[in-house]
């Protein structure tokens, strides 16, 4: 039988899994997720018509194809699940759509193209911690959106579905050599997974990000980890949670 999946099978997970399955911290984060998703009768019931509700449950089925299933079900892939309950990265600009979209030159200055899409308040206050910490390197004032998949209500098309869109305090950094080594993308989650599950837990609602070889400096490729930071949840103690992020980083005491 010729399978039809609509997202390419992650391969070699299985670190990754055992890594979830031996934190109850995660598993609890994953059942939460999942099931208010699920349990979302308004936004759920509502999506499909029965044949297609019926059509999609069926080819999930036939295809073997667990993300199908899932955004009948909770309009989440497998991996969509996981990226929400906090367990691994977004990555940077997925499906060809520009997240984390970066506000401010290399000097903290305002793009002039976002002047009237930033609250003044907010800027201000991200110029502040700017120049307290000195840091002239990988830090912006950016906009970044939490996503799913589901299906498109006209063709059934998967689409991009945005669920939470925040200005913030957006961190780059280079990644680990460690992290660069692994093949596949959930081999490269699972590798960074300690590292994440840790800004997690001491950063709840901080938004994630990774790219394999996104990072360009001096002509040089690297793997890649930014740290969201939005207003929304960390605008009281920025700096604290800006000096917080970057000892998680790099290991060091906070």
């Amino acid at each position: 039988m010729e399978e039809h999946t609509i997202f390419p099978r992650e391969e070699k997970t299985e670190i990754l899994f055992q890594k979830i399955l031996a934190d109850p911290w995660a598993c609890e984060k994953l059942q939460e997720t999942f099931y208010n998703y699920s349990l979302d009768d308004e936004e759920t019931d509502n999506s499909f018509s029965p044949e297609e509700f019926s059509s999609a449950l069926f080819a999930s089925y036939r295809n073997r194809d667990l993300s199908a299933f899932l955004m009948v079900i909770c309009q989440n892939t497998m991996f969509d699940l996981l990226r929400n309950a906090c367990l691994v990265p977004y990555r940077f600009d997925a499906d060809g759509q520009k997240n984390p979209v970066i506000m401010t030159e290399k000097d903290g200055n305002l793009l002039p193209e976002y002047e009237k899409y930033v609250h003044e308040k907010d800027f201000q206050h991200f110029r502040e911690v700017y120049r307290k910490l000195g840091n002239d390197k990988n830090m912006y004032f950016a906009q970044a959106y939490r996503y799913s998949h589901t299906y498109g209500e006209q063709n059934m098309e998967v689409e991009q579905r945005i669920l939470e869109r925040n200005h913030g305090v957006l961190l780059i950094r280079e990644l680990p050599d460690t992290v660069k080594k692994k093949e596949t993308e959930a081999e490269a989650y699972a590798a960074v997974w300690d590292l994440m599950a840790e800004l997690e837990k001491n950063l709840p609602m901080a938004f994630v990000f990774y790219g394999q070889d996104s990072l360009v400096e001096n002509n040089e490729r690297y793997d890649e980890i930014g740290i969201f930071l939005p207003n929304s949840h960390f605008l009281k103690n920025l700096e604290r949670h800006v000096a917080k992020a970057e000892a998680i980083i790099y290991g060091r005491e906070w």
